[in-house]
């Protein structure tokens, strides 16, 4: 049988070192895992495991959260109506769909239309 590494004894521990790190320092912690569990770490080994432990858990529960709550979002613009500020003239185009790239150039269009017609500049 293969002998198993001290990283993977600390996985099947994991939630009585929690446990343990509660009511003890990590001092007493690694006494404890040395005394009762055979399992012999440093400080800062025990330091170490826990941070990587932590974040391969985050990470695991990330990409299962992502997977489980995953919603397709479907951009099906069946009408788009359209307001030209510089003419006021209300304009409706079917079957619309656009890109970022014509998002991004609408918005920029809006600004520089709201720019001219500032109600600074109104008299």
């Amino acid at each position: 049988m293969a002998k198993r590494t001290k990283f993977s004894k600390f996985r099947d521990l994991y939630e009585v070192i929690e446990e343990l790190a509660v009511s003890y320092t990590y001092e007493g912690v690694v006494e404890i895992l040395a005394e009762r569990y055979d399992l012999v770490l440093t400080t800062g080994t025990l330091t170490n495991y826990l941070y990587r432990y932590r974040k391969e858990s985050k990470q695991l529960s990330v990409a299962t959260d992502s997977s489980i709550g995953r919603v397709e979002i479907k951009q099906e613009a069946l009408e788009k109506t359209f307001v030209d500020l510089k003419d006021n003239d209300l304009t409706q185009k079917n079957d619309v769909d656009p890109t970022m790239d014509d998002l991004d150039a609408a918005i920029e269009r809006a600004k520089m239309k709201l720019n001219n017609k500032s109600i600074l500049n109104r008299r």
